[in-house]
């Protein structure tokens, strides 16, 4: 089976799938959030995926079902609860439930090593924790697309890399923020002029390495499941910018970056929101916004770069 997955909150504990990261290729919408629309794309046109699972998080998100209906494909929507809400682990662990149990049944099979795949995901997390913690000394885009590439692989496949020396400490020192990072070549362009990133939120580094380990033990799997997806670093499509900030703000001042990239996807109201919030509060820092269309938009981003480092001079 081969299952393209959207977003951090997919378990990678109960099947393999294959993470969605970019798409090339003819666009069936838009006017749309361009990753959740490249997303819809490639599950419709990739003959090599025959399904797709992904969360109810957003407007964006919550109506990819309705226009896969036809596609004659495997689909699941996990329902992600407002982080605080009384029984959020308890609810999400329930649609953790529904997803092993519909993946079973649609392509017939048992999904029985899911306290193995804890152990081992337990184990890459620290693994990778420990690289992001050597960010300022390494490639930001080595580390990146590394990181891109190991997401792809079946998990048993994955192997946690290791990255020579970067640009080390005479760069701006930079932090980043946005969704995750579709096209890792705005890493190449932010290097390029001048930067080394530091830190970042992105889902698929700072957050997903946040998330506190599984105990493979447990009673109950799906629930210790959800309780590490729901302990991680906060997605702005849970509403809570003020806690967000607090959060990246405590690091980049722990790591003295001098400047934030924020990059957001085209027609994606939570980062759209989650941008005026950071913009107020971050007081002297200098921020810049970075728009993208579609998950292979380069458009201006490299001149805008320099034009941002040239004013940190």
């Amino acid at each position: 089976m081969k299952i393209l997955s959207m977003s951090g909150f997919v378990p990678e504990h109960i099947c393999d799938t294959v993470r969605f990261t970019q798409f090339s290729g003819d666009r069936n919408l838009s006017h749309y959030c361009g990753y959740a629309s490249d997303f819809i794309s490639q599950v419709i046109r990739d003959e090599r995926i025959d399904g797709a699972v992904y969360p109810r998080t957003c407007d964006s998100s919550r109506i990819i079902t309705s226009y896969l209906s036809e596609a004659g494909k495997f689909t699941f929507q996990l329902y992600v609860p407002y982080r605080d809400a009384p029984g959020a682990d308890a609810c999400l662990a329930a649609s953790i439930r529904d997803y092993k149990g519909s993946v079973e049944r649609y392509y017939g099979v048992t999904l029985p090593d899911v306290a193995r795949r804890c152990e081992i995901l337990n184990e890459r997390n620290k693994k990778l924790a420990k690289v992001y913690e050597e960010l300022e000394n390494i490639s930001y885009y080595r580390y990146i697309t590394s990181l891109h590439e190991m997401l792809r692989l079946p998990l048993k496949e994955q192997v946690v890399f290791d990255l020579g020396k970067g640009a080390g400490h005479s760069a701006k020192r930079v932090f980043l923020v946005g969704s995750f990072l579709a096209n890792t070549d705005i890493a190449k362009l932010i290097e390029d002029a001048g930067f080394v990133v530091v830190g970042d939120d992105l889902p698929e580094s700072g957050r997903l390495i946040s998330s506190k380990p599984v105990d493979p033990g447990a009673d109950d799997l799906c629930l210790s499941i959800a309780r590490s997806i729901l302990s991680q670093r906060l997605s702005p499509s849970q509403d809570q910018f003020k806690e967000i900030l607090e959060k990246d703000l405590r690091e980049i001042k722990e790591k003295g970056a001098e400047a934030v990239i924020f990059i957001s996807q085209k027609y994606c109201e939570p980062y759209d929101y989650l941008y005026s919030v950071y913009r107020r509060m971050l007081g002297d820092i200098p921020i810049l916004r970075l728009g993208v269309h579609d998950t292979e938009d380069l458009g201006k981003i490299g001149l805008t770069l320099e034009a941002f480092a040239d004013t940190l001079s």
